[in-house]
């Protein structure tokens, strides 16, 4: 019982993870002066979450974090590679990555 149990948490946290994780190709990156809100125009629409835009990705100036995220998404474009977004949430009705990494 104890294993199905546990079987079932993980194919939980597995169906959930994955449902907010996705793969993009960045096309522009940059920042706003005035309000320090970085973006990243993205080739092909985040697909899956709420968010009313969903063809860019944007950063919150205020939390720990955004600009280690800037730094990946400009790596990324540089490079010509595809970033994993992980987002939960929406800033200025876009899509806030709440995790950033460079990929394959």
């Amino acid at each position: 019982m104890l294993n199905l149990k546990f079987s079932l948490v993980s194919l939980f946290i597995f169906v959930v993870s994955s449902a907010v994780a996705e793969e993009v190709t960045p096309t522009a990156v940059g920042c706003d002066t005035d309000s320090g809100i970085c973006f990243v125009k993205l080739k092909e629409p985040f697909s899956s979450g709420t968010c009313p835009n969903k063809s860019q990705l944007r950063m919150d100036p205020t939390k720990p974090g955004t600009e280690g995220q800037f730094s990946v998404a400009l790596a990324a474009f540089m490079a010509g590679k595809k970033l994993e977004v992980g987002s939960v949430r929406c800033f200025h009705d876009f899509v806030e990555p709440s995790t950033l990494y460079v990929i394959q």
